[in-house]
């Protein structure tokens, strides 16, 4: 068998920008690197989950790099990765010391070694550790008995204090001529409670002069943590949604919305990265079924790949690669649909006739005559699913599963069905 080439999801480079990802990057830097710029200052990079946003945060962080090392530190953070701590303070700290420690040139040695303190500190300062993690809010405080008001003032007066002593830290690299640039990306992976707890830490301790923070977040997650974190408080769907925008106004100076992708952008992206073994006939129909999602373009991509092989070295299966094309794409895309099709294969012909226009979804007659015994159960599934996705439409519209009812277990066990 020959080689087969998937697709990785690690962050494109400058050298595979096929979504022109530089129209972001370019006035981002230069947003960034003009001394006019006032900080603190925070950019909200929002897009939905496989938009890219990680790319373009790896993208901005290598144009720094390359032209302004000298004048800004870069500190990645990843959430996810410590989603298990009760405090994300801490960590994002020694993700700066670790930084700062990097430097070829040793400059940041002594800052470093304090940052590390901060941080120990906070792990080992309990009262500060437990008003700062996500099970206490300093609001609640107060509230019971005269002993949490007290402790209010003291966490109060410490945070102030941490704050005050970070504003120091962060100047005194100013002073040896960098700013500090953290990027903080994965928050999507994050329980939506933890994303909020997160950005308060951001905005409680790095909004500080000569900081500049860059989130990539799912705006749809902010909303949601929202939802949960003030939904005991009484506010109706509507206020959480007023509250979950003002949140943002005001943690975020520059929010930009990734674009969605255009249909002349997703086939440009899939002909520029598909596997050499995939033909033309697969590329015309993806462009026109495929979500606009650069990660679930990949993700159908290595599917489809991996499948045509495995049939290719099964003698006899005779599937056909039209099919296979629809179905990979309904796996990724819709997966509770799959299942259900997965669960009754008949819901896939009611679904092409629906969409054909030989099917009314309304008519029961119609459904008994075809489907017989298992009308009711088809229809039931067919009026969940029809219309609910946009790439439905031409999905079925096209297809013939019609003229391969005996073999649908065979193309269905072929993506785990």
């Amino acid at each position: 068998m020959s080689a087969i080439n998937v697709l990785s999801d690690a962050p494109a480079s400058w050298l595979r920008d096929h979504l022109h990802f530089s129209r972001y990057v370019d006035p981002l830097v230069s947003v960034i690197t003009d001394p006019a710029t006032q900080t603190p200052f925070t950019i909200g990079i929002f897009g939905a989950w496989g938009s890219g946003k990680t790319t373009l945060l790896q993208m901005i962080e290598d144009r720094l790099t390359l032209k302004y090392d000298e004048r800004f530190i870069c500190v990645n953070f990843n959430p996810w990765a410590f989603r298990q701590e009760p405090n994300m303070l801490g960590p994002m700290l020694n993700a700066l010391r670790d930084r700062l420690n990097e430097d070829p040139k040793r400059r940041f040695v002594d800052i470093a070694k304090r940052i590390g303190f901060i941080a120990l500190n906070l792990a080992t300062d309990e009262l500060l550790k437990r008003f700062t993690a996500s099970d206490v809010s300093i609001e609640k405080i107060g509230k019971v008995s005269q002993q949490y008001a007290e402790a209010r003032g003291i966490v109060e007066s410490q945070i102030n204090q941490l704050r005050r002593t970070l504003q120091s830290e962060a100047d005194r690299l100013k002073e040896k001529g960098s700013t500090l640039v953290f990027l903080i990306d994965d928050l999507d992976r994050c329980e939506p409670d933890q994303i909020i707890d997160l950005l308060e830490s951001v905005k409680l301790f790095l909004d500080l002069k000569n900081v500049f923070v860059l989130l990539a977040i799912a705006k749809d997650v902010v909303d949601r943590g929202v939802s949960i974190k003030y939904r005991p408080f009484g506010f109706s769907d509507q206020n959480l949604s007023v509250i979950s925008d003002e949140y943002l106004d005001k943690m975020v100076q520059l929010p930009l919305y990734l674009l969605p992708l255009a249909a002349a952008e997703v086939d440009y992206f899939i002909k520029a990265v598909r596997p050499a073994s995939l033909t033309d006939d697969h590329v015309s129909l993806l462009q026109h079924i495929v979500a606009r999602n650069p990660r679930k373009i990949k993700r159908v991509l290595n599917l489809l790949t991996v499948t045509e092989a495995i049939i290719a070295a099964t003698p006899g299966l005779g599937l056909r690669s039209d099919l296979v094309t629809r179905l990979v794409v309904l796996r990724i895309q819709s997966p509770d649909l799959f299942t259900d099709v997965v669960r009754r294969p008949s819901l896939l012909l009611a679904l092409e006739l629906l969409y054909r226009g030989d099917l009314l979804l309304d008519k029961d007659l119609d459904f008994r005559a075809r489907f017989g015994a298992e009308a009711q159960q088809v229809q039931d599934f067919a009026k969940n699913y029809y219309g609910r996705y946009d790439f439905l439409a031409p999905l079925f519209k096209d297809a013939s599963f019609d003229s391969a009812t005996g073999s649908l277990p065979a193309y269905l066990s072929m993506m785990g069905g």
